[in-house]
């Protein structure tokens, strides 16, 4: 009798599992069975076909996967985790389907559809290690993965598995779980810091510029932290350049902590003074000052930082071997032409924020930050004026920004929530999808990251699933922006909620018409044509109503959305085609 060759290969195995599984199906049997049924086939499978895996078999509450590669395993394993985390979201905490997962290469052998081996037992009892919410992978994977995924894993050491004849080396990570499921106040859940501007003490009013934008990066550098909720900067720039009571504006902002400090740039020389101020008592918890050459800025903005780091997170043993991700620019000239285009922006000078962008990728082409505002602002240019391009030479140009941005940093949750924007204003929701999901995986309490992603979820279709993001981005923030306020309305239009859309879109100042003309869409569903005429009979001569038509049509994933806003549209009174796109 002839023996059957044994097939073996090199795999990288996952193996999921729910976590409560036994208590879930006590409490409801078939509601549970049902969920599950539903996560298998709107998040599982999904995420194991873009990730070029292979369901292996399903074993009740859990399942064994296949992957070609160790990066594409924990890809998925990331991008399964944060799917999970969102369709978590609305759902009580005790019929939340939470998953561990555990990852493992290994030599298998396969026989038909499933595979055995040692590596299949491996990933099993890493499975059982991970924390809910987690994952835990063994030390071949994490030398697979390490340096080509941006993911903080801790080091667990040997650790002795069941029925393993050697100790493995395993590391553990938390992922999308850190991303809250209800509506929580940030400051009950997480430590919440607000960061008021810094005072410009230079004596001169050409330098206000310099002081917003180290504010900003202070901001968004805290914001990279898991265990801190900080308040965005649109809500505590509107307490700029008044004299206030600080410990009663944090209490009005929900904050434990505000810091607040002021910045004197004289010739090269700058001094940064700033005071981190417990809300509760009133009472100073530092106060330093930093003086430097202009050269140290970055160098000050990390001691700010980490200094407040250190003070509120002591006693966490992560803090104190914390590296933080900054990969911009080292440029002082490029540095300072970056916080002049984000001056000119919120100023409504767009065109003047593209120049100084520019100037700042001349001067350090490798600017990951300033190559993704542009990519941005490129895509934004399409739907807001006219322009001497071509809509096929801007979106040409948008999309080469946003190439290089990540060719440059694919770590920064700004630049890739930046690229992820601009892909949706193309109309490549796959990639904005990407882009999007893998910032909220790093930054999962960024504001503008939470609103980006839910923006760009909704436009896929999943329309309740991408509003509850944006509106739990929107609690965070007690005073919305623009932009947020702007997505809020979409994803209410989108979810067919029109007098929601409506008060959303009300509440913007002297907006862009583009963003009118969504409004005069949401009268004219609900039946209000009149009004909707007027807005749409005040369109300025500049602006091309059928290339907004074909820009906003185009970034709908499903066909019904894009009839949806056209038939506002013409409901409003546009003259606009329904062979538009």
């Amino acid at each position: 009798m002839i023996e059957k060759p044994i097939h073996r290969r090199l795999v990288a195995i996952l193996v999921a599992d729910v976590v409560g599984y036994s208590r879930m199906m006590e409490a409801d049997e078939v509601g549970t069975f049902q969920a599950l049924k539903e996560r298998r086939r709107h998040v599982l499978e999904p995420v194991v076909r873009a990730h070029g895996g292979r369901i292996v078999k399903l074993m009740g509450d859990g399942v064994l996967l296949e992957f070609p590669s160790a990066i594409n395993a924990v890809e998925a394993a990331l991008q399964l985790q944060l799917k999970m985390t969102e369709a978590n979201v609305g759902i009580p905490a005790s019929r939340q389907i939470i998953l561990r997962i555990g990852i493992n290469i290994g030599d298998v052998i396969g026989e038909g559809s499933d595979i055995y081996g040692e590596g299949v037992n491996i990933a099993a009892r890493l499975e059982t290690l991970a924390e809910p919410g987690g994952i835990c992978m063994s030390e071949k994977v994490h030398n697979e993965v390490h340096g080509k995924i941006s993911i903080k894993m801790k080091d667990l050491g040997l650790v002795q598995l069941k029925n393993i004849a050697a100790p493995v080396r395993t590391f553990g990570m938390m992922t999308a779980r850190a991303l809250p499921s209800t509506a929580l106040s940030p400051s009950k859940e997480y430590t919440t810091v607000a960061v008021l501007p810094l005072a410009n003490m230079s004596g001169n009013a050409d330098q206000e510029y310099f002081a917003d934008g180290v504010t900003e990066d202070i901001i968004t550098e805290l914001s990279r932290f898991k265990n801190l909720s900080v308040v965005a900067r649109n809500t505590t720039f509107s307490y700029k350049g008044q004299s206030v009571n600080v410990a009663e504006v944090g209490r009005q902002l929900g904050a434990d902590f505000v810091l607040e400090g002021s910045i004197r740039l004289a010739d090269q020389h700058l001094r940064a003074s700033v005071q981190l101020i417990d809300v509760q008592t009133g009472a100073h918890v530092f106060a330093e000052k930093f003086d430097r050459e202009m050269a140290d800025i970055f160098a000050i903005q990390d001691q700010i930082v980490e200094a407040i780091i250190g003070r509120l997170f002591f006693n966490l043993q992560e803090v104190a071997g914390v590296v933080r991700g900054r990969t911009s620019t080292t440029s002082i000239s490029a540095y300072t032409s970056w916080l002049r285009a984000g001056a000119a922006w919120r100023n409504g000078d767009e065109k003047g924020a593209r120049e100084h962008m520019h100037d700042a990728v001349r001067i350090d082409p490798t600017y990951a930050p300033a190559l993704a505002s542009l990519g941005l602002l490129y895509a934004y240019w399409r739907f807001s004026e006219p322009s001497a391009a071509t809509d096929v030479e801007l979106e040409d140009q948008c999309q080469d920004f946003a190439a290089r941005a990540i060719a440059a940093d694919k770590t920064d949750p700004f630049v890739l929530t930046s690229v992820a924007a601009c892909f949706l204003l193309v109309g490549k929701i796959d990639d904005a999808i990407r882009y999007s999901g893998i910032a909220i995986a790093i930054s999962p309490h960024d504001i503008n990251v939470l609103v980006a992603r839910g923006m760009i979820v909704a436009y896929a279709g999943r329309h309740e699933e991408g509003l509850a993001l944006v509106e739990r981005g929107c609690k965070f923030e007690p005073l919305l922006p623009p932009a947020f306020v702007s997505s809020l309305g979409d994803c209410y239009y989108l979810a067919r909620r029109f007098d929601a859309a409506l008060a959303a879109y009300g509440t913007l100042i002297n907006p862009p018409y583009f963003f009118r003309l969504n409004q005069a869409a949401c009268l004219a569903q609900l039946g209000r044509v009149e009004e909707a005429a007027v807005i749409a009979r005040q369109k300025p001569d500049t602006f091309d109503a059928i290339v907004y038509a074909r820009n906003t049509i185009r970034i709908c994933a499903l066909p019904e959305d894009g009839d949806l806003w056209m038939d506002g549209f013409q409901k409003a009174g546009m003259f606009v085609s329904r062979n538009v796109p």
